[in-house]
């Protein structure tokens, strides 16, 4: 009988830890996940404005930044400089890496994907855009990617 390869029986070896691994609590316990979000939630309460945007790699037109981001809740609210209000929501889910965000239009069943960071009080968010439902892995927008990617500030009341 044929021995199989010695770099076959030393790439299962080394498989064997990954797959043996113990969990992290959080990726074993939903409770422990919710609490995470909620907490992560919790940070991002407040009126936010846009420092800087992009759609598929062009930057948006400055009237993107005379508009105010409120969250209140799992509410992501768009204020315009006349005042107008579009209400959507959004969920996180912090235990990813990096964190992912899903959002949802008013009216809308399926939600963009995307991934966020929250550090201090500036928070940047990259989704996916137009019929695209992949979620992003890096916080960029190219030409032709279909994916956003704003930056935003905390307002200081």
């Amino acid at each position: 009988m044929k021995r199989p390869p010695l770099c076959f029986v030393a790439l299962i070896l080394l498989g064997i830890p990954a797959c043996s691994r113990l969990r992290s609590p959080s990726a074993a316990s939903p409770a422990a996940s919710r609490d995470l979000a909620k907490s992560e939630l919790d940070r991002l309460q407040g009126s936010w404005r846009i420092e800087s945007s992009l759609w598929n790699g062009v930057s948006d037109p400055e009237v993107m930044k005379s508009v105010t981001i409120v969250i209140q809740g799992d509410n992501f609210i768009w204020v315009d400089r006349d005042g107008n209000r579009r209400p959507d929501r959004i969920r996180l889910m912090p235990e990813q890496n990096p964190g992912a965000i899903d959002y949802w239009s008013e009216g809308e069943s399926q939600a963009s994907v995307g991934i966020y960071s929250l550090e201090g009080d500036t928070f940047t968010w990259c989704s996916a855009g137009g019929n695209n439902k992949v979620r992003p892995t890096s916080f960029a927008s190219e030409r032709g990617s279909k994916q956003s990617l704003m930056v935003l500030r905390r307002k200081k009341n």
